[in-house]
């Protein structure tokens, strides 16, 4: 199973690209993202801003956090609390870097 990249960019005059966060999450993940509504802001997200979509993941972190019942959404060996590592990685990442630019793969 091939895993979800996001990545933040930040791109200095006069020189190429730079990673300034990158995490992975595996893809088994999407019907969380869905529920809680963080799909659009992680998956259809490239060429944005990172404060563009922090708000949204930062909302979804609450939710994951506080609603247990999600589990539910999740196939055999992945976990809410890995869920929430990944988004709360995500929400940081976005908010020391907003101007960086969002690329997924």
């Amino acid at each position: 199973m091939m895993s979800f990249m996001f990545q933040l960019l930040r791109e200095d005059e006069g020189l190429p690209p730079a990673v300034v966060f990158e995490d992975s999450t595996s893809p088994g993940f999407v019907p969380l993202w869905e529920e809680i509504g963080v799909y659009e802001a992680l998956y259809n997200s490239d060429g944005k801003r990172a404060r563009e979509v922090s708000r949204a993941i930062a909302f979804g972190v609450d939710r994951a956090s506080e609603e247990a019942a999600l589990t539910r959404l999740l196939p055999a060996g992945l976990t809410l609390e890995e869920a929430v590592r990944f988004l709360e990685n995500v929400h940081r990442g976005c908010t020391t870097h907003p101007v960086a630019e969002v690329k997924t793969r």
